[in-house]
């Protein structure tokens, strides 16, 4: 992240101490809260492209620990609720995170209910329809909670970045190419748990800041609203963006106080210029100041060091099948190291389905598939790609790319999916240069390709499928 975002960071907050009177310190206080709740938000959502809405119930339950513990804890008071959206986001995370795309979705929304209808309904502990008050005079307040909650904004924006410049690539691979990601060894599901948590901390400390900047804290805090600020926030300021939560905090706070004078209308232009935003601004606000860098592009090492590992996969009888087609049909073969083989047969052969079975990203029905005798079949893809095992896919990128990517896990083996599908001749020619070095440092390779004068050329020996079964 640029320098210049830092100094945007440090402002708000030494403005609003010196010159502001105390309802604007309060507006720049609520700025800093929802920005922590956004960077937060943006862990899951904007780097791993996971869809939460519990976010604004994590709020909540921070809010509600802040204010039971504050008579207690006093400033510590904080940390329980940190402690408590963690405690929440950890626990219901564990079979959240076994759905995928919409049916995430669905259950973080109906967590946020169950959190929302515990506030109201267990009126002992949370006050029900009537809130909590009384607890602030234990609390930061005014100046005091303004520096407290800038200073935090300050340290998670930094953090966000740091771990962005790190790990970007890996984030940007589970979001885009899961699939590419899991075949390279990335644990896309213990990702999420921890930006899941991570977002839930920031979420806790957001809540006890908005309880201690109210004084109430009511069943409205977990309610959707509260969710639908945060994710308005994030995606007008910039998903991926560190600063993105910032600058979208300080649009949800501080346009609706600008449009006051338009009385009932005001909520009219605020929807128009959200739309507007979303509409000519898909980097957000973030995005446009500084624009996101394409991803870099994978280079094959130079030299080419050579491997070690696994000696040789095995597999025996593998079958697979998709309702009542049998995909393979008892698939026997081996590759071991400093081989190169070649899988050829006509389109439906069952080519890929293989490299997929072998690769963990479909179940084999039967048969076994072992490296150096450990049994993988039943392995996850991440787990397999540990092993040792990986492979690339058909796309759009330069040629040599997903073999790149492939060679960076350390891997032994590398299955290769038509890695030459639309090279000209000088790639082809370069891929044969690659595949020989491969082999003289000791990889083992199975290829997949349509052009067997090319696999003639590179190949050791060549096995045949069709309809599933090996052929020659």
């Amino acid at each position: 992240m640029r320098r210049y975002w830092y100094v945007l960071l440090v402002l708000p907050p030494l403005i609003a101490l010196v010159l502001l009177p105390p309802f604007g310190q309060r507006l720049v206080t609520l700025v800093g809260l929802y920005a922590l709740l956004g960077v937060g938000y943006q862990l899951v959502f904007g780097q791993l492209g996971a869809l939460n809405l519990a976010q604004g119930a994590l709020f909540g339950v921070g809010a509600y620990a802040a204010a039971l513990t504050a008579p207690m804890l006093g400033p510590f008071a904080f940390v329980a609720a940190i402690a408590a959206a963690v405690a929440v986001a950890a626990i219901a995370t564990v079979p959240i995170l076994r759905l995928q795309s919409h049916y995430f979705a669905l259950a973080t929304l109906a967590l946020a209910s169950l959190v929302n209808l515990a506030a109201v309904h267990a009126e002992g502990l949370t006050g029900g329809a009537n809130g909590l008050v009384g607890f602030a005079s234990s609390l930061p307040r005014g100046g005091m909670l303004l520096g407290v909650v800038w200073l935090c904004l300050i340290a998670a924006v930094g953090a966000h970045a740091a771990l962005l410049q790190r790990f970007g690539e890996t984030a940007r691979l589970i979001r885009e190419t899961p699939l590419v990601a899991a075949t390279l060894g990335i644990d896309a599901r213990r990702w999420r748990f921890a930006a899941f948590v991570a977002g839930g901390a920031l979420a806790g400390l957001a809540g006890a800041g908005s309880a201690a900047v109210s004084g109430v804290v009511s069943p409205e805090v977990t309610g959707f609203p509260v969710m639908l600020l945060c994710l308005t926030s994030v995606v007008l300021g910039g998903a991926r963006h560190p600063m993105g939560a910032v600058l979208g905090a300080a649009l949800a706070v501080c346009l609706p106080e600008l449009l006051r004078d338009l009385a009932g209308a005001w909520l009219l232009a605020y929807a128009v210029a959200t739309l507007a935003a979303v509409l000519w601004l898909p980097q957000g606000l973030a995005g446009l100041i500084d624009p996101p860098a394409a991803p870099p592009m994978p280079r094959l090492p130079e030299p080419l060091v050579p491997t070690s590992g696994g000696q040789r996969l095995v597999l025996d009888k593998v079958r697979k099948s998709f309702g009542g087609v049998e995909a393979l049909a008892g698939v026997t073969l081996s590759l071991g190291r400093g081989e190169i083989v070649g899988l050829i047969g006509p389109n439906g052969s069952g080519k890929t389905t293989l490299l997929n079975v072998i690769s963990g990203l479909e179940r084999a029905d039967a048969g076994t598939i072992e490296l150096d005798g450990r049994r993988l079949e039943r392995l996850p893809p991440h787990a397999i790609a540990r092993a040792g095992i990986s492979r690339t896919f058909q796309s759009g990128e330069p040629p040599l790319a997903g073999m790149a990517r492939a060679l960076s896990t350390g891997a032994a083996f590398l299955l290769l999916d038509e890695p030459m599908a639309g090279a000209d001749a000088v790639e082809r020619a370069e891929l044969v240069d690659r595949l020989g070095r491969l082999r003289a440092a000791g990889y083992g390779v199975l290829i997949v390709d349509h052009d067997t004068g090319l696999l003639e050329k590179i190949c050791d020996r060549m096995i045949a499928l069709d309809r599933g079964q090996v052929v020659a």
